[in-house]
């Protein structure tokens, strides 16, 4: 049977997997897999953790929004 996006929001099991997603992409040894490369004068570590932050945005905005409706 397969879950729908919903449903799938609504599993403690999910958000567990999201959080420990999100805290092995935000530790240590992958923030330094970047080293000093530079990408449209940036450095790229600074994008990779924008990006993720970003991420984890949309999915704790998308945990709320399904509480509070």
């Amino acid at each position: 049977m397969a879950l729908s996006r919903k449903d799938l929001l609504g599993q403690d099991e999910f958000w567990v997997f999201l959080f420990l997603l999100g805290w092995t992409l935000l530790n240590w040894p992958m923030l330094t897999m970047a080293g000093r490369s530079i990408i449209w004068g940036m450095p790229i570590v600074l994008l990779y953790v924008a990006l993720i932050w970003l991420m984890i945005t949309v999915m704790l905005y998308l945990f709320e929004r399904r509480h509070s409706g």
